[in-house]
């Protein structure tokens, strides 16, 4: 570390921990600076920055302090390797320094300290809390108070909590969206030190690439994620613009700390499971649950991610979240949280891929152009649909609801679709229904009944027009429990093409049949339902951008129990 001798001025290098008490300088940065090469040089004194490091000196040497350290110059920015290491450094250099002098260069007689450059600066905040004291200049170097003396006023101008300020609280135990949100007012000269001046305040290390611009916080959002299953750095939205007309899908990662701008205030919820996340090159890898919101009049559901903050300790807020392939979700609407007190449906805790950024597509539906300059007009509606190279749509009745769809990762819960991004052969589709009618009892005059009973669905081949080349069976789950559990064990854990799932079906011989058969008792109604379905060549925009196969169920009750005849399996029923 590289020191200047408070009453020779002249530089003193140390290494390792043998660096002695020193007193730090924090100001914000002028024309005329004296850098690492200026300080040799007879000139220094002339230059407009020279008064705040003699001024450092002064006061340290007054209080007995032999070094001081001003980044000004203290950092030879010539040598990139030393660069880093400063940067990387500098918090430690804050918090281990005896004293930090904090110049307001701007700071006049009739100005109030909220106005103040120093406090709208990226690099300042990590030189506000790491030290334990801060003494505090006007323009004219006249003492105005300490951090601790003025710590409310401290906390009211920078929207840091109290107990962070005096030290009481550690900064790891506080959501990374709230220390995001220090920042979220503040800027840097280059767009890159938005995020390197935030590495000290979020403990952690990445390589200087002065020239990446916004990449550099990417980065760094990628190594907090690295280090803290937080999941509130996710907790960020954007203010909506004018021009918005359709959905908007983004990634899941903020573009700056601008995003965190109303994150202050959030409510961290730890311990309240534990969830693991991590960075891939397939986007932030997570193994959670997700919600289920319903979506008025559509009867289907959309995905909302909690995370482990609120505003209200009563109520939970989360991101919604848009699948866009194979376990692969996008951010939607990046212009709201979503505050829930309880969304009926939690899915079981699977791995999911939140992707950083949104595929980049130049779609064109049917004649319709929705090209990169008609994204840019915020209209994404079609984003999803065009990413899908082909889809089995099911489409049910209101007595009927999906209990659970395999493989999952491959099923969206909003279209009811299974989907295949690219390659054909992976179109498989195994959907358990739980069916829930209203029926009258024999010798019941108006009374309703209501009986529930679940029925499985099978498909594979559906990326292909030829009907005869498509394989599909609807069985009662109740008659067939069984052989079913055994195929849903077989292929739960696993994402099988059509010559796999073929071949988990056959084994367990599971027959082929166009309809499922329940009895129902004699007390309820004496007869049995019938579950079937139709199927149609479609094309529908909305749910793929090619021709598709839609899937129409339907409910029939009847009389007696004759024409029941239970499907039988026969060799070779599956193999396509």
């Amino acid at each position: 570390m590289r020191l200047i001798n408070t009453a020779t001025l002249i530089f003193e290098e140390f290494i390792g921990s043998h660096i002695p008490p020193y007193a730090i300088l924090s100001h914000t940065w002028e024309d005329d600076e004296v850098t690492f090469s200026d300080f040799a040089r007879p000139y220094r004194d002339r230059k407009a920055g020279w008064d705040k490091i003699a001024q450092s000196c002064r006061l340290a040497l007054k209080e007995g302090l032999r070094y001081a350290w001003v980044d000004t110059c203290c950092i030879d920015k010539s040598s990139s390797a030393e660069l880093t290491e400063a940067i990387n450094s500098m918090f430690r250099w804050y918090g281990r320094a005896k004293v930090c002098y904090a110049y307001l260069a701007d700071l006049e007689p009739g100005k109030e300290m909220k106005d103040c450059r120093w406090f709208t600066r990226g690099w300042t905040l990590q030189e506000l809390i790491a030290p334990k004291d801060v003494y505090f200049f006007d323009g004219n170097w006249k003492s105005i108070g300490t951090k601790v003396g003025m710590v409310a006023t401290l906390s009211a101008i920078t929207g840091i909590n109290i107990a962070v300020l005096k030290g009481w609280h550690q900064l790891q135990d506080v959501a990374v969206a709230v220390k995001m949100s220090w920042a979220a007012r503040r800027n840097t000269t280059r767009i890159e030190d938005t995020a390197y001046c935030l590495l000290g305040i979020f403990d952690v290390n990445i390589p200087l690439l002065y020239g990446e611009e916004m990449k550099a916080f990417r980065r760094l959002q990628e190594e907090i994620i690295k280090s803290t299953a937080d999941f509130s750095i996710f907790a960020w939205k954007l203010p909506r613009p004018d021009t918005v007309t359709g959905r908007i899908f983004c990634g899941v990662l903020a573009t700056s700390p601008a995003a965190f701008a109303n994150s202050t205030t959030f409510i961290t919820r730890r311990g309240e499971d534990l969830r693991d996340f991590s960075c891939t090159n397939s986007g932030v890898r997570i193994q959670c649950q997700v919600l289920s919101d319903e979506i008025p009049g559509k009867r289907t559901y959309g995905y909302v991610l909690p995370l482990n903050c609120s505003f209200d300790p009563k109520r939970s807020v989360g991101i919604r979240l848009r699948k866009c392939g194979p376990d692969q979700f996008l951010r939607e609407d990046p212009f709201e949280l979503v505050e829930y007190g309880m969304l009926p449906w939690p899915n079981y805790p699977r791995v999911r891929y939140l992707l950083t950024e949104v595929p980049f597509i130049v779609p064109m539906v049917r004649g319709r152009n929705f090209g990169p300059e008609k994204i840019s007009e915020r209209d994404m509606t079609f984003v999803i649909p065009w990413l899908r190279t082909h889809a089995l749509q099911i489409d049910i009745p209101p007595d009927m609801r999906v209990h659970d769809a395999w493989p999952w990762s491959r099923c969206d819960d909003e279209d009811r679709a299974f989907f295949v991004i690219s390659d054909g052969p992976w179109d498989t589709a195994m959907m358990r229904f739980t069916v829930k009618i209203q029926i009258a009892p024999h010798g019941a005059v108006g009374a309703l009944r209501d009986v529930e009973f679940d029925v499985v669905f099978c498909a594979l081949g559906w990326s292909r027009k030829d009907p005869n080349q498509v394989r599909y069976t609807l069985l009662d789950y109740g008659a067939n429990a069984s052989q079913l559990r055994d195929v849903q064990s077989q292929i739960s854990d696993w994402d099988h093409n059509r010559y796999q799932f073929a071949e988990v079906l056959e084994h367990y011989k599971i027959p082929e049949a166009s309809e499922s058969h329940t009895e129902l008792s004699p007390a309820s109604f004496g007869g049995h339902a019938v579950v079937s379905f139709t199927h149609e060549w479609i094309y529908d925009p909305s749910i793929c951008r090619n021709d598709h196969w839609k899937i129409k169920f339907s409910i029939e009750l009847r009389d007696g129990l004759a024409d029941i005849k239970a499907p039988v399996w026969e060799p070779g029923t599956w193999m396509i």
